[in-house]
């Protein structure tokens, strides 16, 4: 009794382990430039419809010009002083110009 109540308390200490990573596709994790522009809805849609093309093509654009040219998707306007970009995380976020 004894010792399965010391081996109970010292698995409890033990830390979960991270998920695998697979490289160049969205992760729970987020970089804080992501978090603090991921709201928006128009930043949504356009996430959304660069991770179906992802699916859909099986490759990474290289900058979110080359997703737009590629995928045909209506891009709305930006607000002043800020653009479109992909995040590492393949996030659409907007950054100073």
């Amino acid at each position: 009794m004894l010792i399965g109540l010391l081996l109970l308390m010292v698995g409890c200490n033990k830390k979960a382990e991270s998920p695998a990573i697979t490289p160049g596709l969205a992760t729970q994790g987020s970089s804080p430039e992501a978090a603090s522009t991921y709201a928006d809805a128009d930043l949504t849609q356009l996430t959304r419809d660069l991770r179906r093309w992802i699916a859909q093509n099986k490759q990474l654009p290289a900058n979110f010009e080359e997703f737009v040219a590629a995928a045909k998707v209506t891009v709305p306007a930006a607000p002043a002083g800020k653009k479109f970009a992909l995040s590492k995380e393949m996030r659409v976020i907007l950054v100073d110009r």
